[in-house]
This record gives structure tokens, C-alpha cells and sequence, in this order.
């Protein structure tokens, strides 16, 4: 089952042209930098499931990077998701009409196919603990099923988050 979940993950990112951005403040050594935290309001628009999974995958992927979690941190790290509608493009069209010499009269309309898709950005920043100044952030849009299982949730941000924060540090 477990497999299948994998499956369907990557399935699901190679639907989606997902693309990572990221943007830095190029003054900065990012050399510096050996100790993170979570942001004090960290991913304050999703929901407490979410912000765990993702607390948990970030501080795996940044350990995985040479960096230490600690409650006095060189920099903080603040994420959040910001979702909306996608508009539905795959669709089965339905006409029907009447044409004789002298007229023509036609209708159709579009049904759409398939489950609803949401559009979303995720977005990850990172800021001086003093000033609270972004130095380091990365989006990455994608497009998913509305409703999706809390499995399906798990796998995606495990292929997701890892790749906006390949982007770190600066190359």
C-alpha cells in the first residue's frame, strides 16, 4: 500500500510542472549560518496536521544539510501554503443543432471531467533572528486534488518540500 502511496506521489508532481524559485540577498554568507529555528507564527494559515508534517520534513532535510535545530538560531525559518481555485481544463463537450437552408441553431456546453484541482504555493523564508529581515525564500506552484488523504498529504510534502530547499543555500 505503502508503495502505491509513492506511486501516486510522484504521479501527482509530474502532472504539475512544478518549478522552484528562489530569491537571496546576495551580501550574505550563508556560510555563517549552523543553527535554525521555527518562526514564531510558522505556517499560520494551514492547519495543525500540515504544520506538523512539514515542521518534521523541514528539520530532516536541513539536519540533512549540516544544520542544527536550536532554540537561539542563527535564522528562522517561516513557511506557509496560500491555496486557490484551478480552474477545470480537461472537459467532455455535449451540442446538438439544426441547420436547413435559410438557419442555423446550435448549442453546446462543457462538462467537466475528473476531480477538482487546487493551485498551491508553497513558500519558505528565512530571517534574522534580531531584525526579523528575509534574507533567503523559495515557491514552488503546483496544482493537486482538493480532498486528498492524509497519506497522499504526507507523500506530497515529502517530494516537495526537500526540492524548494534544494535551492539552499545559494550556489
Amino acid at each position: 500500500m505503502k508503495l502505491l502511496l509513492i506511486v501516486f506521489g510522484f504521479f501527482l508532481m509530474s502532472c504539475s510542472s512544478a518549478k522552484v524559485i528562489a530569491d537571496y540577498d546576495d551580501t550574505i554568507d550563508f556560510g555563517n549560518f549552523k543553527t535554525f529555528g521555527f518562526y514564531e507564527n510558522v505556517g499560520k494559515d494551514l492547519n495543525e496536521l500540515d504544520v506538523k508534517r512539514i515542521l518534521k520534513i523541514i528539520d530532516t532535510t536541513m539536519q540533512q544539510k549540516g544544520l542544527t535545530f536550536s532554540e537561539t538560531p542563527d535564522f528562522f525559518i517561516d513557511f506557509n501554503i496560500e491555496k486557490s481555485a484551478e480552474v477545470a481544463r480537461n472537459t467532455v463537450a455535449v451540442g446538438f443543432g439544426n441547420a436547413d437552408s435559410n438557419s442555423v441553431f446550435g448549442v453546446s456546453g462543457g462538462i467537466p471531467i475528473g476531480s477538482k484541482k487546487i493551485r498551491e504555493v508553497l513558500t519558505i523564508e528565512f530571517l534574522t533572528p534580531i531584525k526579523e529581515e528575509l534574507f533567503w525564500n523559495a515557491t514552488l506552484e503546483s496544482t493537486v486534488k482538493e480532498k486528498r488523504l492524509p497519506q497522499e498529504k504526507e507523500i506530497y510534502f515529502q517530494i516537495i518540500v526537500p526540492k524548494v530547499l534544494s535551492k539552499y543555500p545559494p550556489k
